[in-house]
């Protein structure tokens, strides 16, 4: 049986994430379980390929895939759908393997709106779909998965997370185009609470041996040369004696010379840590701000105040390391007095590098079921799931705060952030890295205010 494996193409560019200079670390990890085991297994890493939906659909008639496994966020959904839709027209036969955040969130659901999916893997995907695979003509016996039967869907029992992830193969990346940057996740899960993440590896935190995370950093930076290395743990540093560890071993090997970035918490960071990761070749560490609100960073449980925060970004640019701040405006009881202070903060902090993001009610989240109930202030606009992005989307706004002013506090806030500090030249570059973004947010205004009169 020949499987194939891909992420969502994109239709057209809006943000960063749709135009990777990496490889999609979902695929790398499942093909490398796939290829270990013997199955004849392909990939396809659209976005990075930059395949257009027509590109796609003739890599997979060359192929000819038995079973295709796609990987999708929730804004992606639909593009996924539409793609399955046309595989299915192409050749019925196709077994369509949908697998990500969001049939994870809502497998039933997922199914019965979206007739071209044949089966969602719920959770990790590694030994589900080999599993899948292997039973394929008996899928009650695969845990972890939600699937069609009798013009009925069935959602079997959970597949139990895998601990050891030692046993996991590294990713595989040479079946990929040749990368500038590389990512690699030393852990999986998260154990804080905040209410706008679904935390898809769950709260327990797995972790891999530092010796494990050593042989993938030497085998990926001597076979591929990156330009830069990406740690895309949910929080890396949790666990701060092991953290220590795995930098030693990067400083001890000699690894430091490629640069390296990843997100810290606030609250759990220390002096000692960062040195050695600015001595392992950190230049960047981003944290999630998210307010600066101490009563909303209660509210949505963040477990960080904002003396924490502005003690780790004056520590972060001490020892010498660039820093990101990421912010989220539409928070429960969101208001534009709150909205300022948080943009008033973030001038105040004065990172880098700032994300500010409008608030998303991502499905498996207490925001989204906020949402769904017409609590926290908020007001559902969409149910379609194209607007559930948190730069360009239009799913959500509150009763004392709609979309035009939050979307309008989003522009005020990076202007504000750069002009008040003076940092005009870095204001000149943050708006042409993000033209696909501002292009498609002023079609969107337009398209708005053009309603709005008529």
């Amino acid at each position: 049986m020949k499987i194939l494996i891909i992420n969502v193409p994109i239709k057209s560019i809006v943000e960063q994430y749709d135009i990777p200079d990496y490889p999609a670390i979902a695929l790398g990890y499942l093909y490398s379980y796939l290829k270990a085991r013997q199955a004849d297994v392909h990939v396809i890493d659209t976005k990075l390929e930059r395949l257009s939906l027509e590109a796609v659909i003739k890599r997979v008639q060359d192929i000819k895939p038995d079973v295709i496994g796609i990987s999708s966020m929730t804004h992606e959904i639909s593009t996924c759908g539409e793609l399955c839709d046309l595989l299915k027209k192409i050749n019925s036969n196709i077994i369509t393997v949908v697998g990500g955040v969001h049939i994870t969130a809502l497998p039933e659901e997922t199914l019965k709106t979206f007739s071209g999916f044949d089966i969602g893997i719920v959770g990790e995907g590694e030994e589900v779909l080999y599993n899948l695979v292997e039973n394929i003509n008996d899928l009650n016996r695969v845990r972890g998965i939600v699937f069609r039967e009798n013009g009925s869907v069935v959602l079997n029992q959970a597949a139990p997370v895998i601990n050891n992830l030692d046993s996991l193969p590294l990713p595989d990346w040479s079946p990929f185009p040749k990368s500038s940057r590389y990512h690699i996740i030393t852990a999986r899960g998260c154990p804080f609470h905040c209410s706008f993440c679904m935390t898809p590896y769950g709260k327990e935190v797995r972790e891999r041996s530092p010796e494990n995370v050593l042989t993938e950093l030497k085998t990926t930076i001597e076979n591929f040369d990156p330009d830069y290395y990406r740690f895309n743990d949910e929080t890396f540093g949790f666990n701060v004696r092991r953290a220590n560890l795995i930098l030693d071993y990067i400083i001890d090997n000699k690894l430091d010379k490629t640069p390296k970035s990843a997100s810290m918490r606030a609250n759990i960071v220390t002096e000692e840590t960062l040195k050695k990761m600015k001595r392992a070749g950190f230049d960047y560490i981003d944290y999630g701000v998210e307010s600066g609100n101490e009563e909303i960073l209660k509210r949505v449980h963040k477990s960080v105040t904002l003396k924490q925060t502005e003690k780790a970004i004056a520590m972060t640019k001490k020892a010498g390391i660039r820093v990101g701040a990421n912010f989220i405006l539409g928070h429960p009881y969101e208001t534009w007095d709150t909205a300022m202070e948080t943009i008033n903060y973030a001038v105040k902090l004065n990172a880098d590098f700032n994300a500010i993001g409008i608030m998303c009610p991502y499905p498996g989240t207490e925001v989204y079921d906020l949402a769904m109930k017409g609590k926290g202030d908020y007001i559902l606009l969409s149910t379609d799931w194209k607007d559930y992005n948190k730069q360009i989307g239009n799913a959500l706004e509150l009763k004392n705060l709609n979309r035009k002013q939050l979307e309008k506090l989003q522009i005020i806030g990076y202007l504000k952030i750069l002009a008040w500090n003076f940092r005009f030249l870095d204001l000149i570059k943050f708006i042409w890295q993000n033209r696909h973004a501002g292009l498609a947010f002023l079609k969107k205004f337009l398209n708005f205010n053009h309603k709005t009169k008529g």
